[in-house]
């Protein structure tokens, strides 16, 4: 069954615009004359989908899109996006607007129709967690959307041919072994009515990566195809973040380290380096690529002073990386959730270990189907991966007017960063600023507390507002 949210929306400073982000693996031209493209990819990114337009399911990098399609001229055409290994999310964006669409039946085929010439970008997302998707997209406009459009025999058909890969550089051999380019190579095959609609394969050799073979069907337009080289022998990533960050009362400290190659993670270290007077107060958190939050340290240590400390894969906190894909941002956040003591977060460093296996995606076991009985059980409803924008203005604008009792009569304003929980929707943890009255700032924080949020399925998601006080 297809699950399918169209949406039509302004979204300001993301999408369309001047300055449009360029394409991850490759751009084509559609027309009545080229009625046809081919592109295939890898899904990449952790960012829920969401945040491209509220609604569309999936997770994708909303700053990068993955194809660029530029139709010429008014006329009908779809766009299908398919993949072999788990279901996928689409979503279009043309200028103002963005489509998004997502299917979990069989074939796994998202579609969206338009029929508007301009520039269309590409947006593919793994649907149910973030992951490594190979994935095969088809454009097909008027004719070219049902039946083949037939040709003279013997006539020749050009097809425009650009293959890119992760990472570039990596020689194109044909089927025939001769060399047509290194990528991102762009060349031209000249096909035979016959040919047309048969599938052609290309190999990619790099040096010190496994070789990797990408094909697609030879159509009256263009095709592009990308290749995920994976590394040939085990791979060794260290990255440091050394620009320190105050820790301060009731608020956190943040330092990132960004990795581009992808591979299998064999093995994880996490270094911190923290001084503090009291590291009771502290809890230390690695936010990964995928979105996962791992607590390393929760108030641990008494009144001791200074925090620093590595922990491995070996150990139970670490554990769950193995597997996982080493490619993204990874972010630890100190957080100080007592007042008096203060300190500086000097240091984050991380070292991953991969080998040569390419990172597999991870399905979800499906449960068994059960035997039909009698009763019946109402479904609970899925739960959103984040609360809309939304639910989280009502739900603050809500408690406003308790929020704004607890002012002196002075009028200024009090900032608010609240931890929700997604289980419960309830807030666990505030941090103030903005107010120096201790009663003032109590009086808000129970306020805050008060507020109930939509159940969500991430662990927990951290909001900053701010209410005027009277």
């Amino acid at each position: 069954m297809s699950v399918r949210c169209l949406l039509v929306l302004v979204v300001l400073g993301t999408v369309g615009g001047c300055g449009d982000p360029e394409p991850r693996y490759g751009e084509a031209t559609l027309s009545a004359a080229a009625p046809r493209a081919t592109f295939s990819g890898t899904t990449f990114g952790a960012a829920a989908a969401m945040e491209l337009a509220p609604g569309c399911p999936g997770y994708l990098d909303v700053e990068t899109p993955g194809h660029v399609v530029h139709v010429s001229e008014d006329v009908p055409f779809d766009i299908t996006v398919r993949s072999d290994e788990a279901p996928l999310a689409l979503a279009v964006a043309h200028g103002d607007e963005v489509r998004c669409d997502s299917d979990e039946g069989s074939g796994h085929a998202p579609t969206l129709s338009f029929d508007r010439a301009g520039d269309y970008q590409l947006f593919i997302a793994a649907l149910r967690e973030p992951s490594e998707l190979a994935y095969e997209v088809s454009v097909r406009a008027g004719d070219a959307r049902g039946e083949a459009i037939a040709s003279a025999p013997g006539a020749e058909t050009t097809v425009n041919v650009t293959i890119t890969s992760q990472p570039p550089g990596a020689q194109v051999r044909d089927e025939a072994g001769g060399v047509v380019g290194t990528t991102p190579a762009m060349f031209v095959v000249n096909a035979t009515a016959e040919e047309l609609g048969q599938s052609r394969t290309w190999v990619l050799s790099l040096a010190e990566h496994e070789d990797v073979t990408v094909s697609g069907e030879l159509t009256a337009g263009a095709l592009v195809l990308h290749g995920h080289l994976t590394t040939s022998g085990p791979t060794e990533i260290d990255v440091s973040a050394t620009e320190a960050q105050p820790i301060r009362d009731y608020q956190t400290a943040t330092l990132g380290v960004d990795v581009g190659e992808a591979c299998a993670i064999t093995r994880a270290e996490v270094e911190v380096g923290i001084t503090h007077s009291f590291i009771g107060d502290l809890r230390v958190v690695l936010r990964a690529p995928w979105g996962d939050e791992i607590v390393l340290h929760r108030h641990g240590g008494g009144g001791r002073r200074n925090l620093n400390r590595t922990w491995t894969s070996d150990q139970p906190q670490l554990r769950p990386l193995v597997g996982r894909t080493t490619a993204g941002r990874w972010i630890l956040v100190v957080h100080d959730d007592a007042g008096a003591d203060q300190g500086s977060f000097e240091h984050f460093d991380l070292r991953l270990t991969c080998g040569s296996e390419p990172v597999a995606s991870v399905e979800r076991p499906r449960p068994s189907r059960p035997t039909p009985v009698r009763t019946h059980t109402p479904r609970a409803p899925r739960l959103p991966d984040l609360p809309t924008r939304t639910d989280i203005v009502r739900v603050l604008g809500a408690i406003r007017p308790r929020v704004e009792q607890c002012g002196t009569g002075q009028g200024g304003s009090a900032r608010v960063i609240a931890t929700v929980t997604g289980s419960s929707g309830r807030v666990t943890e505030i941090s103030t600023t903005g107010v120096s009255d201790a009663s003032v700032r109590n009086c808000v924080q129970r306020a805050v507390r008060t507020a109930r949020f939509p159940r969500f399925r991430r662990s927990s998601l951290d909001v900053d507002y701010t209410y005027a006080l009277r």
